[in-house]
């Protein structure tokens, strides 16, 4: 059984423990709600509401299938009933089972002798649809939907050999749009992890694309055989200078000159000029060493020295 399959399973198991409530509790609920006198009562309802109707988030997804089949829909079934359960939650905070004829705000959706699932369900829906549009990076007219429906109900009415005359007919559309309703329903998404799913030994799709922020294996090479080499000739340096340019440039907690002069009993300044006169000797045996050597590095011992 796949990952998504037993997921899909386990949840429909976990919701069925949720028992569903009659049209009167409904009723009761609502009015809690409605009246939101207390904040803790209210919330209580509106948990109560959501969690006797989970069942018929199920039963919106039923009208989806058909989508999540297609190929240019990426969108996965848990995915579509996460959003549905956004639907059923605004729901459950909407829902007025009274009706009030002198009320003039046309926004407000209140329903007489109806149950809750009425209402929810068109508020599931419409999130559902909602989410299978923005799974596109290309978007695709929402009316192409339900011609993809009739499109699959004629295809097993007639077998896969159907004509497009018989399709223009019975859909009622151009030739034209019958290439477009064709060319949409077939579309797909070019993801990263498909493409890294061609290769044979391919990982994920970051062994495809570099991380910009990593360091270069060159780079890190580079800069260890310098420091190598910057050790090995301070060796020619005097003792208290070695020490000097080692605390400062080598060490991990790079210490002030106040840090360093109070340690060796000098001012800050002498110490400034200890460690610049150092720099300045290291960058004469350098240069008389290597007949090639970094520019960038004798710039920055110079920068150093200044």
């Amino acid at each position: 059984m796949s990952l998504a399959k037993n997921s899909y399973e386990r949840y429909l198991k976990d919701i069925t423990n949720h028992p569903r409530i009659t049209q009167e509790r409904e009723a009761e609920l609502s009015a809690i709600i409605m009246a939101d006198d207390n904040p803790e009562e209210t919330e209580t309802a509106i948990d109560e509401l959501i969690h006797a109707n989970l069942l018929l988030v199920v039963h919106c997804l039923k009208n989806f299938d058909k989508f999540l089949s297609s190929p240019a829909v990426r969108i996965t079934r848990m995915d579509l009933i996460a959003e549905g359960n956004i639907g059923l939650m605004k729901a459950a905070r909407r829902f007025n089972a009274t009706f009030s004829s002198d009320d003039d705000d046309s926004s407000a959706k209140k329903f007489k002798g109806v149950r809750f699932s009425t209402y929810a369900c068109k508020c599931i829906k419409s999130r559902m649809r909602r989410a299978l549009k923005l799974a596109r990076f290309i978007h695709i007219p929402e009316h192409h939907f339900s011609y993809w429906s009739e499109m699959e109900t004629l295809r097993q009415a007639h077998g896969d050999t159907i004509s497009d005359t018989i399709l223009c007919n019975e859909l009622d559309v151009s030739g034209e749009v019958l290439g477009l309703l064709k060319q949409s329903s077939k579309s797909g998404i070019c993801m990263l992890e498909d493409l890294a799913a061609q290769e044979n030994d391919a990982g994920g799709w970051h062994d495809f694309i570099p991380n910009e922020r990593s360091p270069s294996p060159s780079d890190e090479t580079g800069r260890s055989d310098l420091r190598a080499f910057l050790i090995h000739e301070m060796r020619n340096l005097p003792p208290r200078t070695q020490h000097m340019l080692s605390m400062m440039y080598f060490n991990d907690h790079s210490p002030t000159l106040r840090e360093i002069s109070l340690k060796y009993g000098i001012s800050s300044e002498r110490c400034r000029q200890v460690c610049a006169q150092g720099l300045q000797r290291l960058r004469r045996q350098m240069s008389s060493r290597c007949e090639r050597i970094e520019p960038n590095l004798l710039a920055n011992l110079d920068a150093c020295a200044a």
